[in-house]
């Protein structure tokens, strides 16, 4: 999975991730019965097939798909879609077509099998490309989603201002991710202390920027950690074992993000 909070909580940045590390990490995770088991236990109510690596809640995809505003035929790009079932859900939904772009190969590979479990075979496609640098065209979205990524890139304003090219005008912006409940919170990375969404799109060139937080959101993601740690031995399961790992770093100091709904349209 995503590292929850993104980066480890230490008095060092860790710095972006590499491609590589989550090369691993999804095909662990593609056949990973321990995290099958983790999301059955903790979100119920989340469609099974949808296997997030990330941090979502049916409430929250639901508001995702809201803010979004696709309509049938809507061209929706993910950004950093990894295994595709978020991005895939939220398009069979809306019923729009559906890019889903990532640095992991094995990610792309593995959206690109299943979406025929979500009836999209003719209505999404899955390239490599990172945040900074998709390699999709001007002003081809008319909308665009990020789940629990936009955080990650080494350079954040380039990656917004990736996302502002390929989108239409008047095409939204809708992402997850975290924020510090108190700026410059020292318990938290250099990176995640200082986030501010609203700023960072701002200057981007978005408009109409909202940031919203629900506490529901926010026990999404400590009750996944939680269900993890619980289970006890991972057993072989590496996916599970990552998992386990990410939780005793992030639980402790969890009470200093904030789970966040992010939204904003190009002018």
């Amino acid at each position: 999975m995503t590292d929850g909070a993104g980066d480890q909580a230490t008095a060092e940045d860790p710095g972006p991730p590499a491609a590589s590390d989550f090369d691993e990490g999804f095909a662990a995770a593609e056949v990973s019965s321990g995290l099958r088991r983790v999301w059955r236990t903790a979100e119920p109510d989340l469609p099974p097939e949808i296997e997030p690596f990330s941090f979502v809640s049916r409430d929250l995809l639901d508001r995702v798909a809201a803010a979004l505003a696709c309509r049938r035929g809507s061209s929706l790009v993910d950004l950093a879609c990894g295994r595709g079932g978020p991005g895939m859900w939220l398009a069979k939904t809306t019923s729009a077509d559906l890019t889903g772009v990532d640095f992991s190969r094995v990610a792309v590979e593995q959206a690109t099998r299943r979406a025929d479990l979500f009836g999209l075979t003719d209505r999404a496609r899955f390239v490599v490309g990172n945040l900074e640098a998709t390699g999709l065209p001007d002003l081809a979205f008319d909308a665009a989603m990020c789940i629990d990524a936009f955080h990650m890139p080494a350079d954040m304003p380039r990656a917004a201002g990736e996302a502002l090219r390929i989108l239409r005008r008047g095409g939204r912006l809708v992402l997850t991710d975290w924020q510090p409940r108190t700026p410059g919170d020292d318990r938290l990375s250099p990176r995640r202390r200082a986030l501010d969404w609203t700023r960072l799109l701002r200057d981007a060139g978005f408009v109409d920027i909202a940031v919203e937080a629900r506490p529901e959101w926010h026990e999404t993601f400590t009750r996944v950690y939680r269900t993890a740690l619980e289970i006890g031995d991972p057993d072989d399961d590496p996916a599970l074992t990552a998992l386990q790992d990410e939780a005793r770093r992030q639980l402790p100091n969890a009470d200093g993000m904030d789970r966040v709904l992010v939204s904003a349209r190009r002018p």
